[in-house]
């Protein structure tokens, strides 16, 4: 996560674009080798690769990590600018991987009483299961999260009717979960939620699976279900409220357009 890796792959292939170098292009396979060898058989990536155990061995929707990944090999298989010169078996594992990711994708969305909803920002690297993170990062729907993995998935040239699905579950969701007329803004106390006439929308960082209702984490591994009352280091060092999923619902009516 943290974009790390498929960052510095896509930095050298423009480099390589501008100033063509043996050293870049054996740099940028070397990346590519890596992302492919770090990924599990399901499609999934881990936190970090060599695994270190734990949560960080967990499948990981945070920062983009597994839409990224994909969305780096997806261009290594088109051969797109900076990488046509990969050679065509190495691509053809690129695109491979890609499609297990996607799929990685659609199995892991969260089904609530049958009925898909959002994406967690971990899960079981086997069961696909919800886990939890940091000690104040409870197992819960992350907001922000599935807000990339939904606008990966809208990306896609060719959208098949399980993406068709996830998409319009997950973005009728976040539609019913907007919260309007509050601001997480800083006060004298420090970051709080508090009523602003006008204000959002916005949603809440992560959301019990069961009940969809607001969760925020503590340092103790507390779980609390108003964000003001979490200790004042936790509600300014992380953002519980934010505008993540606008973006998303701002792309879904232009792939709806195109998806009727």
């Amino acid at each position: 996560d943290n974009d790390a890796t498929h960052s510095e792959i896509r930095f050298l292939a423009r480099v390589n674009e501008q100033r063509p170098s043996d050293v870049y292009r054996a740099a940028i396979l070397q990346g590519i080798g890596y992302l492919l060898m770090a990924q599990y058989p399901n499609g999934g990536w881990p936190q970090n690769y060599p695994l270190e155990g734990g949560f960080h061995d967990g499948i990981t929707f945070n920062d983009d990590a597994v839409a990224e990944a994909a969305r780096l090999l997806q261009d290594v298989a088109d051969g797109a600018p900076g990488f046509a010169f990969v050679p065509a078996p190495l691509r053809r594992r690129a695109r491979a991987a890609a499609t297990r990711a996607v799929d990685v994708l659609l199995a892991a969305q969260v089904k609530v009483d049958g009925r898909p909803t959002l994406w967690t920002q971990q899960v079981d690297a086997v069961t696909l299961a919800p886990i939890s993170a940091r000690n104040y990062e409870p197992r819960g729907l992350a907001s922000a999260e599935s807000a990339g993995v939904l606008l990966f998935l809208m990306q896609q040239p060719h959208a098949t009717p399980a993406m068709k699905a996830a998409i319009e579950a997950g973005i009728a969701w976040l539609k019913v979960h907007a919260l309007r007329d509050h601001a997480f803004t800083m006060t004298p106390e420090g970051r709080k939620l508090v009523a602003q006439p006008g204000a959002g929308p916005l949603w809440s960082r992560l959301y019990d699976i069961p009940t969809g209702r607001p969760i925020f984490g503590d340092w103790p591994k507390t779980i609390h279900d108003d964000v003001n009352e979490i200790s004042k280091g936790r509600r300014n060092g992380y953002t519980w409220w934010g505008t993540w999923p606008q973006k998303a619902l701002d792309a879904y009516s232009r792939w709806k357009a195109a998806n009727p």
